[in-house]
């Protein structure tokens, strides 16, 4: 899209623009999840490609600066080359880069007419492009911390070192999780009285209308969607799958550790590869069990899954490791602190005839949904802005 001629106009609610750590294109997760319903919600959403160039098909020099896609109704995809490229999760941007893109986004915004706006950056890559936007137009910042940076082993330390400037920064402070949000108060105390500052906990949800609700067990089928990385408790989902040989477990997701190979070589697992988003609900609908096989360590004693949402929405039994977020759900949850104690949970879930705990997770769903995270977060936006 250019940046010239006819554009949308903008409606009677802020435009966001998101920063996020995550490519849309990548896998449907929180940013894409907020983009979507924020513009349900009658929001204009802008949301940065991170790659800043590496999605052009040719070289810096040959691509235009900046480019703009709509990627569905209200949501506009900001692409922004840079002439190095970086990958945005290695360093953190020169000072020329920073420049260049708050440069960038801003012509986006001038060119849409944007005038009241509220920036969403789940990343401290961010910081300095977003000060030198805002010198030149105001703009409400939202510090939205989903994960704990410093769990992550790819992760720049540079990067990670900027997140309490970010934090100082923002005017509202959003955190995916309780545990996530006493983490960094432990860590930075100034947070538990920070001045001027709004600070609230969003958890994650899922879009229930996606996924179909089951009423009773089929195939005996076990399951598991999301990223297979180091967090991933292979012991765990190998002692299940030896211990329930009747069982098949279907592992969807990219394989990102290679200790999760060694799974194929169980003959009743299967690795099915990243799944794409708008196909997950057929794979859940014929899971009898959803798994969260997580290895108990900081970066997932502060998380708020995703897939416990979306495996609720469909109604299905929930095994997972022993995580604060996910044993808030009480007896909907079947939690485990061992591979072995793992195992024997998968056979009871696979043995659950309960319809009313069924439907009570359907229920916690709709209860926990994007749509109520999204009306809570727009809400603050528009008393903030």
């Amino acid at each position: 899209m250019p940046l010239s001629g006819a554009v949308p106009l903008q409606g009677l609610r802020s435009d966001v623009l998101i920063l996020p750590m995550t490519d849309w294109h990548t896998r449907i997760q929180r940013a894409q999840h907020f983009a979507r319903q924020l513009a349900r919600l009658g929001h204009r959403v802008f949301y940065l490609n991170p790659n800043l160039g590496r999605q052009f098909p040719h070289p810096a020099v040959l691509s235009p600066a900046v480019a703009v896609h709509r990627l569905e109704e209200g949501v506009y995809e900001l692409h922004v080359c840079l002439p190095r490229e970086p990958v945005y999760h290695h360093r953190l941007l020169t000072e020329f880069e920073s420049q260049r893109l708050a440069g960038a986004l801003e012509r986006v915004l001038a060119a849409f007419g944007s005038r009241r706006l509220a920036v969403l950056s789940q990343f401290p890559l961010w910081n300095r492009a977003v000060a030198l936007l805002r010198r030149k137009r105001p703009a409400l910042l939202v510090s939205d911390c989903h994960d704990l940076l410093s769990g992550f082993r790819r992760m720049s330390d540079e990067i990670i070192s900027r997140e309490e400037e970010l934090f100082q920064q923002a005017e509202m402070l959003v955190f995916s999780a309780k545990s996530l949000l006493e983490k960094k108060r432990a860590e930075f105390p100034w947070l538990e009285q920070a001045e001027g500052k709004s600070v609230a906990v969003v958890p994650n949800g899922a879009d229930v209308s996606h996924f179909q609700w089951s009423t009773a067990s089929k195939q005996r089928i076990v399951g598991y969607a999301g990223s297979l990385d180091e967090w991933f408790d292979v012991e765990a989902v190998e002692a299940a799958a030896l211990a329930n040989p009747q069982a098949q477990f279907v592992l969807l997701g990219r394989i990102e550790a290679e200790k999760v190979r060694r799974l194929a070589q169980l003959p009743n697992v299967r690795l099915y590869g990243e799944i794409p988003y708008e196909r997950l609900p057929t794979y859940l609908a014929e899971f009898d069990v959803g798994l969260i096989p997580f290895l108990v360590n900081p970066l997932t004693l502060a998380t708020n899954p995703i897939k416990l949402y979306e495996y609720f929405a469909c109604g299905m039994p929930v095994v997972s490791s022993a995580l604060p977020e996910v044993a808030a759900y009480g007896s909907l949850v079947y939690t485990a602190f061992s591979p072995t104690e793992f195992a024997a949970q998968v056979n009871r879930a696979l043995t659950e005839q309960d319809l009313d705990r069924r439907r009570q997770r359907r229920q916690a769903a709709e209860g926990e949904s994007w749509g109520v995270r999204a009306a809570r977060l727009s809400e603050a936006i528009e008393s903030g802005a």
